[in-house]
């Protein structure tokens, strides 16, 4: 099977969706090959020494156009691989580039996936959760279902490494649970950006998974290996606190972090409507401002002497336009 450098790329607006590969590198695609790689070494070495693909069904959720897919073709020849997003420009160019030997799937906003529950041995999810709000649960849970008995999920979460960056704030374990921050910001800028703590993930993931691991930084974020347990749960038992002090300590500082955006953007809308005014003054002195100019210059042509001179003439040239028109 060729390597991932000798089949196509995704256009370059696809290729930025999930991170952006322009400005990084005077070859946008080799920052694109570089971040699929090295993403799916740090996958390969979280898991079990003795994991082999042959026979095993993986999902990618939240694939993009593939670019870490793109580094498991051999392994699509052994196993059975799928990448699963909501994009449909991205599946549509992983169905037409890269399919076979890897599968794609175009996905809702919102659970069920629409693949067989029970099905895969391995789901990962790069860059996902570190993003959904509402339905951050409800995914969970799906994954869950999708996973085979004893079958493996690895999800990143961002924390300690992004809380200077998303929250503007050194990282304070005891008041982050899994915060939301920039709720409501467009998906071309980014989106809202989630923060977990791994008590957190501990105390409401652990329900669902026993976790093996919480890796240390790859790419800004955490890795968390976990297997999964036959329960059956809800989103409400998955979401539900528990007796930890530092769960309410979370609410009230994810509260107190959304107090300080809205009073940003109150700042922003305040800012951009004085300049809209500022700009509605600016084009009304200057529309004066000519019509003051004409009026001038007008007024200064007719009380010269060559205005008063040709009067005269004006007034023949009047005459003469007047006759032409009574003419039948």
């Amino acid at each position: 099977m060729p390597a991932s450098t000798e089949r196509p790329y995704p256009p370059l607006d696809l290729a930025s969706r999930v991170f952006t590969v322009t400005g990084w590198d005077s070859d946008p695609y080799r920052a694109y090959e570089e971040i699929g790689a090295q993403t799916s070494r740090a996958l390969v070495g979280l898991l079990p020494d003795d994991w082999s693909f042959d026979g095993k069904r993986a999902l990618d959720f939240g694939c993009g156009a593939g670019r870490t897919l793109r580094h498991f073709l051999t392994e699509a020849e052994a196993g059975e691989l799928w990448g699963a997003d909501i994009d449909a420009p991205s599946i549509e160019w992983l169905q037409e580039s890269l399919c076979p030997p890897l599968h794609a799937w175009r996905c809702e906003h919102g659970p069920p996936l629409g693949l067989e529950h029970g099905s895969f041995d391995l789901v990962w999810a790069i860059s996902v959760f570190t993003h959904l709000t509402d339905n951050s649960s409800a995914w969970l849970l799906e994954l869950h279902r999708l996973l085979k008995p004893g079958g493996l999920l690895i999800a990143t979460h961002m924390g300690r490494w992004s809380s200077e960056f998303f929250a503007g704030e050194p990282w304070d374990e005891d008041r982050v649970g899994r915060n939301v921050l920039h709720h409501n910001r467009d998906w071309d800028l980014g989106g809202p950006a989630v923060l977990m703590s791994d008590w957190w993930m501990h105390a409401h993931l652990g329900c669902a998974f026993e976790i093996l691991e919480i890796a240390p930084q790859i790419h800004n974020m955490s890795w968390a290996v976990m297997h999964k347990r036959e329960v059956e749960l809800t989103t409400e038992d998955l979401d539900r606190p528990d007796d930890d002090p530092r769960e309410v300590a979370a609410l009230r500082h994810n509260l107190r972090q959304m107090q300080r955006e809205v009073d940003e953007l109150a700042r922003r809308e305040s800012d951009e409507r004085a300049l809209r005014e500022q700009h509605v003054e600016r084009e009304a002195l200057e529309r004066e401002l000519r019509e003051r100019t004409v009026g001038e210059l007008r007024r200064a042509y007719e009380e010269s002497t060559s205005w008063r001179v040709t009067r005269p003439l004006r007034a023949g040239a009047r005459v003469m336009r007047s006759l032409r028109a009574r003419r039948p």
